[in-house]
């Protein structure tokens, strides 16, 4: 999850491709994440749950949140996915997923809510 996540941030689309599983890919698959994406900038990423995805499993669920900036708004994604390990490699499969925004009401001297360590001013306010 977090390699997919890093992906996404640095819109290395291929990456997130080969990690999709086969039985998920539509034929257009790729122009469809670049196209979903490119307005969005990936702030953070906070695991709260992981189920098997251990060696020697072949499945794992693992359970997120993402925070995210799209067009000057911040969102959250808390997603449950599935990930199956084939051929050396394991492969996202399919999630459920919530967005909701992020209602900000800090001054510009709090911390930032990112929890970057940073005042809010200095990183995104």
């Amino acid at each position: 999850m977090r390699s997919r996540f890093t992906a996404f941030s640095l819109q290395h689309y291929q990456y997130l491709l080969d990690t999709l599983h086969t039985s998920q890919r539509q034929d257009n698959e790729l122009a469809s994440l670049q196209q979903s994406t490119q307005k969005t900038t990936w702030i953070q990423l906070s695991i709260s749950h992981t189920q098997a995805g251990q060696i020697g499993d072949i499945e794992g669920t693992v359970d997120f949140t993402a925070r995210f900036e799209e067009d000057g708004e911040f969102y959250q994604l808390h997603e449950c996915s599935n990930f199956v390990f084939e051929h050396q490699q394991w492969y996202y499969t399919e999630g459920s997923n919530q967005v909701s925004p992020i209602i900000l009401k800090i001054g510009r001297n709090d911390e930032c809510w990112c929890h970057s360590g940073k005042k809010f001013k200095r990183c995104h306010g």
